[in-house]
């Protein structure tokens, strides 16, 4: 078996994006959560963008590779919020292609404190291409051509937040496309196994002379461990976001998030993992996003200031 191969199956066993959802894994889940949870498009006041890229395990051949972009807003003088997504990951020789509308309704609670349902539907484009593999069995039919598959796929949220707490709950994705190497194609399944299943949330507060952002994502899958991200975040001079995170899966996680200002802010995070894949992975991954937010009303910018 080629490096190749071996690449593969380690990507396999340690990383969360090729479990059976293909669910792609973000350090800055709070600043992603339109990609995370329907039910959070249309809740900040304006219209919003994110573009995020992450490159993991650089220095490993065939490693993941993602890229990603989500527009949301509301509708004026409504309760409603709309968003699209659109998310790509490269593994290995697959390539998986979402995308996804978004619609929410917001329900006031008091001033300060809401409670939004969503829904998204959309479509899942799989490609595997086995030429691209390097093996000494070049005759086994699995890595002889190239299969594709477009297929159905809707979601659900629900998310709870006032002007200092968040709570999220969200099945990003109902159907699943496996490769199913015995009859060489992909399968689009509904399987309540397979299900991944989101819980996250935050709270700020103010710690003398800064603003603290303690925050955490738990995912659940049958069969499979719990997997959970905890971090911790630090506003200094309303500009400087610095934080430190840990992932279950034995990664530590560096969080920077610079506010250029009301319209713009920039995000870079590297995640170093402990364990034996560092022996080819010896550079860590990279996650790096630009956020947007505008309005086509006078209004500049958003109402009141939002941190998550």
């Amino acid at each position: 078996m080629k490096l190749y191969i071996l690449i593969i199956a380690l990507v396999g066993v340690w990383s969360t994006a090729l479990l059976a959802q293909d669910q792609t894994q973000y350090n800055n889940y709070v600043a992603n959560q339109g990609l995370l949870n329907p039910a959070y498009n249309g809740t900040r006041d304006v219209i919003s963008g994110l573009m995020i890229a992450r490159s993991q395990w650089l220095g490993v051949q065939g490693s993941p590779n993602s890229q990603a972009i989500n527009v949301n807003g509301p509708v004026e003088d409504t309760n409603l919020g709309l968003g699209i997504s659109l998310s790509n990951d490269m593994i290995g020789f697959t390539n998986n292609l979402n995308v996804m509308a978004a619609a929410s309704y917001k329900i006031k609670f008091d001033r300060y404190r809401f409670l939004s349902f969503g829904l998204q539907f959309g479509i899942t484009s799989n490609i595997y291409d086995g030429t691209k593999a390097v093996t000494d069995n070049y005759l086994d039919p699995v890595f002889m051509g190239k299969e594709s598959k477009i297929g159905f796929n809707f979601g659900f949220g629900a998310y709870l937040y006032s002007e200092n707490y968040f709570v999220g709950l969200s099945i990003p994705t109902f159907f699943s496309q496996n490769f199913n190497e015995d009859d060489v194609q992909f399968k689009n399944t509904l399987d309540p196994k397979n299900l991944y299943t989101y819980i996250y949330g935050g709270y700020i507060f103010d710690w003398g002379e800064v603003k603290v952002k303690p925050t955490a994502l738990f995912r659940f899958v049958y069969g499979a461990p719990l997997q959970f991200d905890i971090a911790g975040n630090v506003l200094f001079a309303e500009r400087l976001w610095v934080g430190l995170g840990y992932r279950s899966t034995s990664d530590a996680v560096l969080l920077t998030e610079f506010i250029i200002n009301r319209k713009f802010t920039i995000r870079y995070s590297f995640d170093y993992s402990f364990i034996a894949l560092n022996q080819f992975a010896k550079y860590g991954s990279h996650e790096i996003g630009l956020q947007f937010d505008f309005s086509f009303n006078k209004r500049a910018g958003m109402r009141s200031i939002r941190y998550f």
